[in-house]
């Protein structure tokens, strides 16, 4: 997107009081003395909340930049945290609301409605809440004045932009489910997804223009375009629709939390080809929730004088750009600072101009971070946290990394996937056990399953597959039963597809992966898709891949290729030209690609991935 673009940050028309209508209630059920009283000073100061609609107001809003920010108390961690092998949260219930995530972005809108919302770490372009909340409003108008109805689906395919939550919560206002989709995919690729979810509208930037239409054209059930950024031939602007006077925008639509979905990202599973995860308004509204609980984070909500500040570059696509930065940050009035792509000098850039006090990282980032001889000390003096997910990572490099703070710094990891909202665990405060992924989040629970009958639970220390259960697990895989079964049992425990085990204090460690899938810089390559790729070439009679280790982005694909007869002269330059001409770069097989006689098979035709890796580490030592 052009760094010039402007996008009117006030528009014309302020939102009347009466359309802030206020009284849906909601249920808050305080169940320790110490919970109430973290509760109330949380809010200290602050008037009465109630709601109606979806758009949210206060009783004393003014009040509400006053409280007194203060640091949060230290966990009170139980130390029987497992029975019968069974692990539970050390912390106590988080409280749950029964709001929609738009229902839930109003009520911040109206506490906060002067705070720096969202803010494009490249043109600075930016909203505060209220006119954030406006364009939410117009956006989700303007869909229903084009004919859009509750229960179709709006896929956003584009980069971190401020419009990213803004079209996402306009859409889902407007009784839309949103699907997620990764903006560097190609037009079979976004394509394949939006078949799929049976997508109507897709939301882009103008420079996917030429890849969207291709999208529409491969996607029958598409209707319309809509791109932020110049006009375009056959597409609708995003700046027209905030011309929308936001009157169609209904406060009183029927949503049904627990059922209704509100994203659609995408996923392996545990294996086969990708899937879309079904989450639902319930579902990620209580794993926000889980994850800001008041004894697990410093994440402080705004008042007068203070505003978490988030660098927002890990893709908002993602489930932890999504929870972990977009939502976390509006849940609690943070400015979050968007960069529509991760290069080294614009991340810096954002971190000197914007001083932020939470920095968000995946491990090769980490690697980068140590290594960097930029890292301006005030740029980095007010970060109290760095939170780091989506693969594990060391001791050794977390301490270097620590260790160029000048300030203590807490170093929070977490564990998650996407079909748990997507968090499960996460390190708590004071954590001296680096490397290890932490503790449940309040109301999960997690049991580690013997691999060789899967009927065993086993207890501390002894590796097996980790189940997981809470109130965050996913409604299911979107018109896939059988691999929703195959992912969830009867009982509701939820399989991940990692190999790991816990200590005696409830630390889980993820030692290995049992799912096929590959991580790279943190994103999931599902082999089958790069199979099935592949077996297309005329030249290729079967095919198997798996990731390799690699310092740098965690892992590359590898294939195993069996030619057929007469194909000989075929090369891996031919293959890779091939394969690079299909899919995105993070899915492009950098780790080799490895001529066969055959792939090994199980005698019932799977395919013996694990066997291929320990080939190739045998081949590398």
């Amino acid at each position: 997107m052009p760094a010039n673009f402007q996008c009117n940050s006030e528009p014309r028309v302020q939102l009347t009081k009466s359309r802030f209508l206020i009284f849906c209630k909601m249920s808050v059920h305080l169940r320790s003395t110490v919970r109430r009283a973290l509760l109330l000073a949380n809010r200290a100061g602050n008037g009465p909340i109630a709601i109606t609609g979806q758009r949210a107001a206060l009783g004393n809003a003014s009040a509400m930049g006053s409280a007194v920010a203060s640091p949060n108390p230290k966990p009170s961690i139980r130390t029987n945290v497992y029975e019968n092998n069974i692990v539970t949260s050390p912390y106590a219930d988080c409280e749950f609301h029964d709001m929609t995530l738009t229902q839930k972005f109003f009520e911040s809108a109206v506490r906060w409605p002067d705070k720096i919302a969202l803010e494009c770490g490249i043109s600075g372009r930016r909203y505060t809440y209220n006119t954030m909340s406006q364009a939410v409003c117009r956006f989700g108008s303007a869909l229903t004045r084009m004919g859009f109805i509750q229960g179709e689906v709006m896929g956003i395919i584009a980069p971190n932009l401020p419009e990213f939550p803004i079209a996402m919560f306009g859409a889902a206002g407007a009784g839309m489910p949103v699907a997620l989709v990764n903006p560097t995919y190609t037009a079979d690729e976004i394509a394949r997804q939006m078949t799929l979810v049976e997508a109507t509208c897709l939301f882009g930037v103008s420079e996917m223009a030429e890849t969207l239409k291709a999208v529409a054209q491969l996607c029958p059930t598409v209707r319309r375009i809509v791109l932020l950024g110049p006009s375009q031939d056959g597409c609708v602007s995003y700046q027209d629709m905030m011309q929308d006077s936001g009157d169609l925008f209904n406060d009183n639509i029927k949503i049904d939390i627990d059922n209704d979905i509100f994203i659609l990202p995408h996923s392996s599973g545990t294996s086969g080809l990708p899937k879309n995860v079904m989450l639902t308004h319930s579902t990620v509204g209580k794993n926000v929730q889980q994850y800001l609980h008041p004894e697990g984070t410093n994440n402080r909500p705004a008042t007068d004088t203070h505003q978490e500040t988030y660098i927002g570059f890990l893709p908002f696509f993602h489930s932890y750009g999504m929870l972990g930065l977009m939502l976390s940050a509006i849940e609690s009035g943070a400015k979050l600072v968007t960069l529509p792509r991760f290069d080294v000098p614009s991340f810096l850039k954002a971190i000197d101009d914007h001083q932020p006090t939470y920095l968000h990282l995946v491990p090769p980032l980490v690697s980068l971070m140590t290594n960097l001889p930029e890292m301006k000390a005030e740029s980095y003096s007010r970060v109290h946290t760095i939170f780091c997910g989506a693969a594990p990572l060391g001791a050794p490099a977390i301490m270097k990394l620590l260790e160029r703070f000048k300030q203590p710094v807490s170093f929070q990891e977490a564990y998650g996937l996407t079909e748990m909202s997507p968090g499960v665990m996460m390190s708590p405060l004071g954590n001296k056990k680096l490397g290890s992924c932490g503790s449940l989040f309040s109301r999960t629970k997690a049991k580690v399953v013997d691999l060789e009958t899967g009927q065993r639970t086993l207890g501390p220390h002894e590796d097996g597959e980790l189940y997981v259960t809470g109130p965050q697990v996913m409604k299911g895989y979107l018109k896939n039963q059988q691999a929703t079964d195959e992912m969830i049992g009867a009982d509701g425990w939820l399989r991940t597809g990692d190999i790991g085990h816990y200590d005696e204090d409830g630390h889980f460690f993820i030692v290995d992966r049992l799912k096929e899938l590959i991580k790279v810089k943190g994103f999931q390559v599902a082999p089958a898709e790069l199979e099935e790729v592949l077996t297309t070439h005329p030249a290729i009679k079967e095919a198997a891949v798996i990731g390799i280790p690699d310092e740098r982005v965690g892992e590359l694909p590898r294939a195993y290729v069996v030619k057929k007869p007469g194909m000989e002269s075929v090369s891996e330059c031919d293959i890779n030209a091939f394969v690079n001409a299909k899919v995105s770069a993070h899915k492009q097989i950098k780790g080799g690609i490895q001529f066969c006689d055959s792939v090994p098979r199980s005698n019932i035709g799977k395919i013996l991935r694990r066997e291929l890796r320990v080939q190739y580490a045998n081949s590398c030592k």
